[in-house]
């Protein structure tokens, strides 16, 4: 069944959210009853087109915006501007006109330069915070060097769940420490692919000792030959050694898990 339909009719129980992967670092979430977010989609070939053969995407996209459009998305959120995940191929295929976008200064310029209205654009920098309905979204530390020099992470409270999405981000220790001391993590989003800056299975590892998730997904990994790495098998491992009480979820592209 496609990715659309299974979202779609997938039926949540209150303070249930259901979670799909998109590929490399994009999520969409279904919120109880029927509210969406989207994080960090990259649904189209732009990195191929701008970038060359080793960024082909090597797994179909499994949604698409016509039909983003049709499940009517509440949030459009993304960690940073690099084209995997600042994807304006998928926005500008986007018909809903009242569709907010939180993200980073950097990102919100090429927002305004493919005609998205200020007013639809949220600034997201570590420690901002807004709300849509029930659900809080909150930009943390994340560094991805010289790369994006204001990437961030995003920590989104929905019902009582806590989720994080590290963005593309070196593991550090010290600020892991800070955010486990002040969140309870749910469900932990951590790239493993060791290229550009970014953690690989073993710093991903270390992040979840420090930050002791109930559960967590490997991402960023399989999409594209040249920004592409990190060892799943081992990951798996080491979580299910050193930190035995967090459960690590492996998606397929485009499954749909409940957390």
């Amino acid at each position: 069944m496609p990715l659309f339909a299974k979202i779609r009719d997938t039926v949540l129980a209150e303070g249930q959210m259901a979670v799909a992967w998109l590929g490399q670092s994009g999520y969409l979430l279904k919120i109880y009853p029927a509210t969406y977010l989207i994080v960090d989609p990259y649904l189209s070939d732009y990195c191929e087109h701008q970038l060359g053969i080793l960024f082909k995407r090597l797994m179909p996209s499994p949604i698409t915006s016509e039909e983003l459009d049709e499940l009517g998305l509440s949030g459009y959120l993304m960690t940073h501007h690099h084209e995997d995940h600042f994807d304006p191929h998928t926005i500008q295929k986007l018909q809903a006109t009242t569709l907010p976008f939180y993200t980073t200064p950097t990102t919100i310029t090429s927002l305004l330069e493919l005609g998205i209205p200020s007013e639809r654009c949220f600034p997201l920098t570590d420690g901002s915070h807004y709300e849509i309905g029930s659900i809080a979204i909150t930009g943390t530390f994340a560094d991805h060097g010289d790369l994006a020099p204001d990437a961030v992470g995003i920590m989104l409270k929905i019902h009582d769940k806590v989720i994080f999405h590290t963005g593309d981000t070196c593991l550090n220790e010290a600020q892991y420490v800070k955010l486990q001391e002040q969140y309870d993590i749910d469900f932990l989003i951590v790239p493993i692919n060791g290229k550009y800056g970014n953690m690989d299975h073993v710093d991903a590892a270390q992040a979840v000792r420090i930050l002791q998730p109930r559960a967590v997904t490997p991402s960023h990994f399989w999409m594209l030959p040249g920004n592409s790495g990190g060892d799943i098998t081992a990951f798996m491992e080491e979580v299910g050694q050193t930190v035995p009480d967090t459960q690590v979820l492996l998606f397929q592209c485009g499954e749909v898990l409940i957390v």
